[in-house]
């Protein structure tokens, strides 16, 4: 059974980021016999433009739910109830993972880091908690690309939830999410905070999950952009995935990424470029740029 479904968001006008999706770290799970422990599929809105390339590729899912980003949380409960309903015995993943189309995952990094994750009750990514510089709110500006509208949730906070640049579930996590019927969104991220760790009127479970925080997942680019301790990195264009994707294969060739332990990696990384890592830390710390 894969230990670990991978479902990538992505919509029919998004040809070139799934072109370099597949040609780089996509690529890793080919080239080094990973099937058996990862699978990846292109989650995307039923339409006539991607059944040819569903067919030919077979790497997509398709579903039957509208298209657009107000639609995203929507689509992924279509999926995550389908992957419940279908999977059974040594079929079902021990975790599912979502990532966007324009993220870089290290999958040379994340399949390590799998064997080590509690199998139950597990919520895992960049979390948005209030701590630190991770502190967010409901945006009630409709025209922000993030309006969360009072009619969907009237709090003026949220509870802590993962970045949806690559976040993952435990299993029974997911079956607990599609138990019942849950509300409508117009984001994707907030949400699963707000049924897995929200308050009772909301949660799914008995108590909620205390969700696992990792730094090494990136929802906005560090400068340098490519660090080796990186297990997902956020907002890359299409033509800046095949250089991610080269310096990912040096480092893993040169470093023996599959037996390098958390701690040293952080030790080891990217000590070249302390000066603009430095600046940017400090950037982040007054609160003009955000991780």
């Amino acid at each position: 059974m894969p230990q670990l479904l991978i479902f990538i968001s992505t919509s029919s006008t998004n040809v070139p980021r799934r072109r370099a999706v597949r040609n780089t770290w996509m690529r890793y799970l080919q080239e080094h016999g990973m099937h058996g422990d990862v699978e990846i599929t292109f989650l995307a809105s039923r339409c006539r433009e991607l059944e040819e390339e569903a067919e030919q590729s077979g790497d997509m899912t398709l579903v039957d739910a509208p298209e657009g980003y107000d639609q995203l949380w929507n689509k992924a409960l279509v999926f995550l109830r389908s992957q419940a309903e279908q999977r059974t015995g040594s079929r079902v993943p021990s975790f599912v993972m979502h990532v966007d189309d324009d993220s870089f995952v290290r999958l040379d990094l994340l399949v390590h880091e799998v064997e080590n994750w509690p199998q139950q009750r597990f919520y895992y990514g960049y979390i948005w908690d209030g701590c630190g510089n991770r502190k967010t709110h409901p945006i009630r500006n409709p025209s922000n690309k993030s309006h969360m509208p009072e009619s969907q949730w009237p709090f003026d906070f949220y509870p802590p939830f993962a970045s949806g640049c690559g976040f993952v579930l435990s299993w029974d996590l997911v079956l607990a999410l599609v138990s019942q019927p849950l509300p409508n969104y117009r984001l994707l991220d907030p949400p699963f905070g707000i049924h897995l760790c929200g308050p009772p009127e909301c949660c799914v479970l008995p108590d909620p999950v205390v969700p696992v925080h990792d730094e090494r997942i990136r929802p906005y680019k560090p400068l340098p952009t490519f660090r080796s301790d990186t297990l997902v990195q956020h907002y890359l264009a299409p033509e800046e995935m095949k250089p991610f994707y080269v310096q990912a294969l040096e480092h893993a060739s040169s470093k023996g990424a599959s037996a390098v332990t958390i701690g040293e990696l952080a030790s080891t990384s990217d000590c070249q470029h302390d000066a603009p890592q430095a600046l940017y830390e400090q950037l982040v710390s007054m609160g003009i740029f955000r991780r």
